[in-house]
């Protein structure tokens, strides 16, 4: 029998965790070989937003309030990628656009857009 119960896992915190992006408008994400993971950190400093599309990196800004999220001015590189990482990435970043709540449940962050569909799902990783 296991004992580490993933049920009472304490909740990750929502700033300052490196989310891997897990699924997006409820399809899987591929990390494709030679390209970084799609990921987000929400860094507290300046309420500054750093990641990864899967294809390039990204940055911009957030502001939380209570279970409200909302994402500001997101930038993110010009490298051209193979099609799969490229639709990822609009995906990703058109996800962002429409988020407005969050939900964290152990090590995993849900986004969420204005009828409370899940646009976007995130798992805690431990950087080491």
């Amino acid at each position: 029998m296991d004992t580490h119960e993933t049920a009472h896992r304490p909740n990750e915190p929502l700033i300052n965790t490196y989310w891997k992006l897990v699924t997006l408008d409820s399809a899987p994400v591929v990390t494709h070989e030679n390209f970084r993971e799609a990921h987000l950190v929400l860094h507290q400093k300046a309420s500054r937003l750093a990641g990864a599309t899967g294809c390039n990196t990204l940055m911009g800004s957030y502001r939380v309030e209570n279970e409200r999220i909302e994402f500001g001015q997101i930038a993110s590189t010009k490298i051209a990628c193979p099609k799969p990482q490229m639709k990822t990435e609009q995906d990703f970043l058109a996800a962002l656009k429409q988020v407005t709540a969050w939900s964290v449940n152990g090590a995993r962050l849900v986004l969420l857009g204005d009828n409370s569909e899940p646009l976007a799902v995130f798992e805690a990783v431990h950087l080491y």
